[in-house]
Parts: C-alpha cells; structure tokens; sequence
C-alpha cells in the first residue's frame, strides 16, 4: 500500500537538497557534514515476493538485507509475530538490517536527524525501529511500543529524550510516525499532526550497529549472559522507511 509522505515541522525542507549525493562523493564530501537536510536512507519495502534485498531509494546505497520471515508483497512488508515469552532467538531471520555506513549518514551525530516510517498493527510491545542497545558504545536510536503507544528515543552517553505518543497506534489502521531529533529537543508527529515535544540535549549518537526494523539482533533468550532476556520481536506490517540528516 502506498502513500504521498505528509512533510512537516523541521523536515520540511528535505526535498531542497542542494546535490544528489553521487555529485557530493565525487567532490570529495562527506554527506554526514552538510548543514542541508539530506534523505540518507529511502526503503520503500515495495520489493517484489520473495526478496532477500530491501532497496535504498535516497542514492547513498544502504540496501538492507531482509530476513526469512519477513513476508514482501510488492507493496509491504510484513512481519510475523513471536510471543515474547517462547525464548526462541531468530537472529536476522525476524528482522530487517541496515549495516552501518562508514560516513556516518545512517547516524543522529550532533545535528538534526529525523525518523520517518508508516505502518500497522495490532501488537502492543516490541521494538519496531531501532540502532543499538541500551549499553551501545556511541549511544542509541529506538522506536517501541509499549501498551500500544508508540515511542521514539534518542539516547547518548551524555542524554536522554524520550517521547511517548498520546495516540493509541496498534489499532490495526496505518499510522504514519515521525520523530525529528535536534541537538536541544525531540519531536513527535502522529499522522502528520504534532503530538509532543521534550526539550533535551542529547549531544552526539553515532555507533557502529546496525539499524534493525522488527526487533533486536543482538540478544538470545537461552544465554542471559550474552545479551537481552528478550528480543523484543515487533509484528506488524511496514509500508516505507525513511531518515533524514541535517
């Protein structure tokens, strides 16, 4: 199912991006510097049945891998449900990855950094969106849902802002989520309508993992010792991805 994105707030400006970033590579600059806001990650899930690859629409090439239970339609993509308590660690097979980029485009860094995605869904827990843990050196980006209202956070090694929508959102009808980080505050829109604002100093979050769209990667429930007493498996259905930088 697609949909025109609703632009606002401080991402309105994300469409007048100054060189595509093909122009900006062969100058020798790297995107994660520029002051205008750039789309640094474009997944339109809209990929046929049966792929393994979920492509990158915004040009800087960060394709994410697709595990085997994500279900692609041409349209969505859908993810399956694994009940908290079964203690089964299916590692990248639940999840939707994204590497980490060198050039740290994928990264909230100092700067503005704004989060974009629609989805449904009628499950009210797991992580949907997240980079790195709660101990990740470099700090944490994640998008939960606990009780069924979704959440957006941007943590540091030096701070934390956190909000949670005052929108009930696993209702099963599609929800169109965007957080916008700036180094002073963190803002929340519910389908295109400002919901919450927390102003916070979050200083710079830039780590080496990987995004993940569905849950955690780096957990087992068999070893407590080794990771999360929960992967926190989201189920649900994605309909498009996108980051924006600057």
């Amino acid at each position: 199912m697609r949909t025109s994105r609703l632009l606002v707030g401080l991402g309105a400006a994300a469409c007048l991006v100054l060189a595509t970033p093909s122009a900006m590579a062969a100058r020798g600059h790297q995107p994660a510097f520029l002051a205008a806001p750039v789309t640094t990650l474009d997944l339109e899930l809209n990929d046929a049945a049966g792929s393994t690859t979920a492509v990158d629409s915004s040009g800087f090439g960060h394709d994410g891998a697709i595990g085997s239970h994500v279900k692609m339609n041409g349209s969505t993509a859908t993810i399956d449900r694994h009940p908290p308590d079964a203690g089964i660690y299916y590692g990248a097979a639940h999840l939707i990855m994204i590497d980490d980029a060198p050039d740290a485009s994928l990264d909230p860094g100092t700067g503005n950094f704004t989060v974009e995605f629609r989805f449904r869904s009628t499950v009210k827990f797991g992580n949907v969106i997240q980079k790195g843990q709660a101990t990740a050196v470099g700090g944490q980006v994640k998008f939960q849902q606990p009780g069924g209202y979704m959440s957006c956070m941007f943590k540091s090694p030096n701070g934390q802002a956190s909000i949670k929508s005052s929108i009930f959102t696993s209702d099963g009808a599609w929800h169109t989520i965007r957080c916008e980080r700036t180094p002073t505050q963190v803002t929340l829109y519910v389908d295109g309508v400002f919901n919450k604002r927390i102003k916070h100093t979050t200083s710079n979050i830039n780590n080496t993992k990987p995004w993940t769209i569905g849950g955690k990667f780096d957990c087992d429930t068999s070893n407590p010792n080794t990771g999360a007493d929960s992967c926190d498996y989201w189920a649900g259905e994605m309909d498009w991805v996108k980051f924006t930088k600057g």
